[in-house]
């Protein structure tokens, strides 16, 4: 059984959180929210959360092959980690 709610008065901020969230994803809003709190509650699994590096737009100028596993090594990276030349 399903059933619809209504949530007033959303703070700014959540709101651009929520809907930068649903952008990045490719979904519509209210799909978003509710994989949200579903993983909230622990209903299911934690969404994986992206980031936008702005690798993607070099998608298909490499291979599809080297381009997923390029995106993979960035998203899984490391970056805390300062190199002492770059300081």
């Amino acid at each position: 059984m399903t059933r619809t709610l209504t949530i007033h008065d959303i703070d700014a901020p959540v709101s651009e959180r929520l809907r930068a969230y649903a952008e990045r994803g490719g979904k519509s809003l209210n799909q978003s929210v509710k994989e949200l709190l579903s993983a909230a509650l622990g209903v299911t699994a934690k969404p994986k959360m992206r980031f936008d590096n702005g690798l993607r737009r070099f998608r298909g100028a490499i291979s599809a092959k080297y381009g997923d596993a390029l995106l993979t090594y960035v998203e899984n990276a490391d970056f805390s980690k300062v190199e002492a030349e770059d300081m």
